[in-house]
């Protein structure tokens, strides 16, 4: 189902009044051109300053360019994967296939990912770990996706020259995985209903459709695993996702649920 078409199942029952449904889908389709207009106008003017320009940049204001093309590219992608994975789950086709993996390997892309991201605003990513062993029954690349989700909006709600907490550790026959940001924290009432579709609460980062939590919530669930938040207002927010733990019969690997 086409991104655009989810958005009728998402803003409500049918009993709403059209002329309320047709005001909530344009206030949709408003959010999602806002937030795709800004990159891509910011990926535009540095590609037309590379080639127009080109003969006359100095090497440094042309890698700033380039990396600034980057940034607004790494963004769209996000967003439009955001989307797809939004319209994957109203459909019911979100497609998920767990084996056993290395999550590690899945941090360190998803690190890599945002990397730009963290980059423009000088934050670093602080990885500990306690667990047991780091292996688990998850889709390589659906948690990948988790992950870079929550290190991005981490890195929204924290200040420049911040540093992220990543830590991994071991909870019973699971994995768990915290992603730590010294933000505003989030108030009790708005953790009730942070992980909704399309939600962005009061003093929201600039940026963002309101879908990263929702679909880290659908995709983390998809795997067997739980989400949640642990948060004081005035002291930062740590998001946190578990993934079943590998269980060894008969040398076949099984969910340890």
């Amino acid at each position: 189902m086409p991104a655009v078409v989810a958005f009728a199942t998402l803003i409500g029952p049918a009993a709403v009044p059209k002329r309320h449904v047709a005001s909530r889908e344009k206030s949709l389709l408003d959010t999602v051109a806002h937030e795709l207009r800004n990159p891509l106008t910011s990926l535009r003017l540095s590609l037309d300053m590379l080639i127009n320009d080109f003969d006359e940049l100095e090497p440094q204001t042309a890698l700033r360019l380039v990396q600034r093309a980057q940034r607004s590219a790494s963004w769209l992608q996000t967003l439009t994967e955001n989307l797809t994975s939004a319209a994957c789950v109203e459909s019911g086709h979100l497609d998920v296939q767990p084996r056993t993996i290395d999550v590690l390997e899945c941090l360190e892309q998803a690190v890599l990912l945002v990397h730009a991201l963290l980059e423009q605003r000088h934050q670093t990513v602080r990885f500990s770990s306690t667990a047991v062993s780091t292996v688990a029954v998850a889709d390589p690349a659906r948690t990948v996706q988790v992950v870079a989700n929550l290190l991005s909006n981490a890195s929204r709600y924290s200040v420049e020259g911040d540093e992220i907490e990543l830590h991994v550790s071991s909870v019973g026959q699971q994995l768990r995985v915290r992603v730590t940001d010294h933000g505003p924290g989030i108030s009790p009432e708005d953790q009730q209903r942070i992980f909704g579709a399309w939600v962005r609460v009061e003093g929201s980062a600039p940026g963002g459709l309101g879908l990263g939590l929702n679909i880290v919530q659908n995709l983390v669930q998809q795997q067997g695993g739980r989400v949640g938040i642990d948060s004081t207002l005035g002291q930062g927010a740590t998001f946190w996702f578990t993934l079943p733990a590998p269980v060894e019969l008969g040398g076949v690997a099984t969910c340890g649920l």
